[in-house]
């Protein structure tokens, strides 16, 4: 390794244990997110099987909070390089293109959190000015599609960070 790169590598390191507690912070709000769907839809169950009247906004939450669950998730998923990757492709690489492929795979996912947010901005601006609400629970629809730029704006610096440092083991906390 040159002076250049293992500056590259020392600077993704410390951005990743910097954007690590965030994320790790939005993960725990995921498996929050994951819980309340389990309750919701139990308490939900119960009240259809005891008093013959559910909760009418179950389906309308249990969507919101899936969505939430996913994209709070999806930071620390692409950090630590734990989300479904395609390795049989990357295994079949001579030793010299793996570097050069996991690095464009991450400029690609770079781009796509980019274009997306880029989508994503007119209609949670839309939403905010309108002040849109759910149809059956009446909650605000802006603080829920807000997570998704931010989500992805998250997962772009992850990408990032493994694009500065693409042979390091990934996902591999031990390996410093």
């Amino acid at each position: 390794m040159d002076g250049d790169e293992t500056a590259r590598r020392g600077f993704a390191r410390r951005a990743e244990d910097v954007l690590t507690p965030l994320c790790v912070a939005l993960a725990v709000l995921a498996a929050l997110a994951g819980a309340a769907i389990v309750a919701l839809i139990g308490a939900s169950v119960a009240m259809r099987h005891l008093a013959n009247a559910p909760f009418r906004f179950t389906e309308e939450l249990v969507g919101l909070l899936m969505t939430a669950a996913f994209f709070l998730a999806l930071p620390l998923v692409t950090l630590r390089a734990e989300h479904v990757r395609v390795q049989i492709a990357l295994a079949a690489l001579p030793e010299r293109l793996r570097v050069p492929v996991s690095t464009l795979a991450s400029l690609f996912g770079i781009v796509f959190c980019g274009w997306f947010v880029w989508l994503a901005w007119p209609w949670l601006d839309f939403a905010y000015a309108r002040g849109i609400r759910t149809e059956v629970s009446r909650l605000l629809l802006y603080p829920w599609m807000a997570l998704l730029p931010v989500s992805l704006g998250l997962t772009a610096l992850a990408f990032a960070i493994r694009a500065a440092a693409p042979a390091a083991p990934r996902g591999d906390r031990t390996a410093r």
